[in-house]
């Protein structure tokens, strides 16, 4: 039973090579309209519960190891700061690896994933379906192939690094299917960037724990993708706001622990 999880896992985890075998060469896949999904009840479990007065959920996983990541409702972290003033204020979920995650209000789970390393991934969308949007956050605190894999052609020194790796083309900084039309890089650790994908507009983080290129400290990667419709503009810059701060990009030396 624990090789079949095990073989589950790693099965998880291949995602995070397909966009590189399938990419042109040099040229960065983005995230697409999101189609996996995990199984309510058999995958993960919702439990929903309060910090104060916030009404919240709580997401048990069975993990990659075939044991299920159960939360501890009586020692969850205060919410961010700031949340309650927005405009459209979101619906907080809290999971292991990935902590307070904030979606759009009346959203759903499509997929919760731990692997057998601790790398996880949350993907929500609206109640309409995936094509009237999405979001998910991605925590790698192990496995440095799917790290540099996702980070490649987004962080300085990731192509490079995988390609070293896996002997492959160097995946090109910058060089991304679809282009994106805009992108950010205010330090070595983060990737800002937005692109149009299905009529929506995603907004991305990509944030590394330490410098990919010096190779020093412990690697751990986070992203956030988030696509919504263009007039809810102002909830999507919540959403990677909060995973910016949750994830300090160049500021983690012993890694983020999963």
């Amino acid at each position: 039973m624990r090789r079949m999880f095990r073989a589950a896992a790693a099965a998880m985890l291949c995602w995070l090579y397909l966009s590189t075998a399938q990419a042109a060469v040099g040229v960065r896949e983005l995230r697409s309209t999101p189609d996996l999904r995990s199984a309510a009840g058999t995958d993960y479990a919702l439990r929903e519960s309060a910090v104060g007065s916030v009404a919240v959920t709580l997401i048990d996983v069975r993990a990659g190891s075939g044991d299920w990541v159960r939360v501890d409702a009586a020692r969850l972290p205060p919410l961010p700061a700031g949340w309650s003033a927005a405009k459209e204020p979101p619906h907080w979920f809290y999971a292991d690896t990935a902590g307070w995650m904030p979606v759009p209000a009346g959203w759903r789970v499509q997929r919760a994933v731990i692997g057998a390393d601790g790398n996880a991934i949350y993907t929500f969308t609206a109640p309409e379906g995936a094509s009237a949007g999405w979001v998910t956050y991605t925590v790698i605190p192990a496995c440095v192939g799917c790290m540099l894999d996702e980070a490649a052609g987004l962080l300085p020194g990731a192509g490079e690094r995988l390609a070293a790796l896996n002997d492959q083309p160097v995946i090109n900084l910058g060089q991304t299917n679809p282009v994106m039309s805009w992108q950010s890089r205010p330090d070595e650790c983060t990737a800002l960037f937005r692109y149009r994908m299905g009529g929506l507009t995603v907004r991305a983080a990509v944030l590394s724990s330490v410098p990919i290129a010096d190779g020093k400290g412990d690697l751990s990667l986070a992203d956030v993708y988030a696509a919504l419709p263009e007039r809810e503009t102002g909830l999507a810059d919540f959403l990677v706001g909060h995973f910016q701060q949750a994830f300090p990009a160049c500021r983690a030396p012993n890694g983020w622990s999963g």
